[in-house]
């Protein structure tokens, strides 16, 4: 493949992956004291905005792996806008917080169309730098947040609310619309890519369930992944409660969770995975420990810092690991499975119960950010426990009774060298 084809593969992803983590990231942290005042609501009923969009989270990503799989990336795209500017009708004519809820949900429904599936385009495209463009994609996705958090808090000041929704609606169905043509490349490919499958030996969904590593990695995304969403919605609530009416807090752990993802990658390889993956938890949980106990900005976003990087980390070595792991084949699928563990546990135990916290503690950050710290070590101390080991099925393709066998990565990669 050229390198220009290369390029136009990652940018028609890229300009997905951004509309996919600003609506989530984004949206909920700015937005959550207009909807607070509109529809005088507190910090529980608008923690539970994330709960649903992980919860929609948690049903697409694996019917958008299935869809992928079998119709292709275009179809994804096309599916996934349609989804998305459906969910916008009903934050147009929002009457109460209950339909902000539905929006939350059908939006990140669509847009999972968006991020699962160009996740394993670019790792189909580039199945010897799986962890760099990975990287690329996944920094994408976690800057604009940082980049459109600042943007939108000037816009629904200025333009108005409604305009803001309007502007991004459309922002979302151009880069969509630009992503179909760039994304040709990929389709052309595709027919050799069915053919290789064909001969490989990587696991299905359904063997890949059986599996230790599997589970081990899926309640990592329960916890860990309950501890990085939550900081979304509290991150502006917390700076109301400090004294400081801005999103500089937000908007440091959105850079974090962002910058963070390009170097994870180069790191992990030196170090390993688990390392890696073991450190930025624990930064993470020791900036929640820290963080209440101080109401100067500056320190803050120092504290959050060291979770947007565990939560960045998460999403960075998660991808690279579970392919290499289980196979690029099922990736999709498999991947969606995964973050069922994220949307539905990670939703419940992170943004809802620390929400519901908050109403019943008098706003206790001190009890709030402790229990997320645990929550983050928990991810810790799980991340030690997955053995890096390439697991393929037995190599007997007629057999109804295929069972995964354990393979040392490096030997693989030197095979394949």
């Amino acid at each position: 493949m050229s390198k220009l084809n290369g390029f136009k593969i990652i940018m028609g992803c890229g300009l997905l992956a951004f509309w996919a983590g600003v609506i989530p990231f984004a949206y909920p942290g700015v937005m959550s004291t207009y909807w607070k005042e509109k529809f005088h609501v507190g910090n529980g009923e608008t923690g539970l905005i994330v709960t649903f969009m992980l919860l929609a989270l948690s049903l697409a990503m694996f019917i958008s792996g299935r869809v992928h799989s079998k119709f292709g990336m275009l179809s994804c795209i096309i599916s996934g806008t349609a989804i998305t500017t459906i969910a916008f009708i009903f934050l147009f004519f929002a009457r109460s917080i209950h339909w902000i809820y539905i929006w939350g949900f059908i939006a990140n429904f669509g847009l999972s169309f968006l991020y699962g599936p160009g996740l394993t385009t670019v790792q189909q495209a580039f199945p010897t730098k799986r962890g760099l463009v990975s990287g690329i994609l996944n920094l994408i996705f976690a800057l604009s947040a940082a980049i459109m958090s600042p943007i939108l808090n000037v816009m629904i000041n200025r333009p108005g609310y409604l305009l803001t929704n309007i502007i991004v609606l459309i922002l979302i169905i151009v880069s969509s619309t630009i992503s179909c043509f760039l994304l040709r490349v990929h389709r052309h490919n595709q027919k050799n890519e069915k053919k290789n499958e064909e001969l490989s030996y990587d696991l299905t969904a359904k063997e890949a369930l059986k599996t230790k590593e599997f589970w081990i990695i899926w309640f990592i995304w329960s916890f860990m992944g309950a501890a990085g969403i939550s900081m979304v919605s509290l991150s502006k609530s917390y700076s109301v409660y400090i004294g400081e009416t801005g999103v500089i807090i937000l908007t440091a752990f959105n850079l974090a969770n962002g910058i963070c993802r390009i170097f994870v990658g180069w790191i992990s390889d030196l170090i390993g995975t688990r390392l890696t993956g073991a450190i930025a938890f624990l930064l993470a949980a020791t900036g929640y420990l820290i963080a209440p106990h101080t109401s100067k900005v500056l320190f803050v976003s120092l504290c959050v810092i060291g979770v947007g990087i565990g939560f960045g980390t998460l999403f960075t070595v998660s991808g690279p690991l579970a392919s290499t792991i289980f196979g690029i084949k099922n990736f999709g699928t498999i991947y969606g499975l995964i973050f069922t563990g994220y949307g539905i546990i990670g939703g419940i135990v992170g943004p809802a119960v620390t929400g519901f916290i908050l109403e019943k503690t008098d706003n206790n950050y001190v009890i709030v950010f402790s229990y997320l710290a645990v929550m983050a070590l928990i991810g810790m101390v799980l991340i030690l426990l997955i053995k890096e080991k390439k697991i393929n099925r037995t190599k007997n393709s007629n057999s109804k009774f295929n069972t995964p066998v354990e393979v040392n990565i490096e030997d693989e990669e030197l095979k394949k060298s």
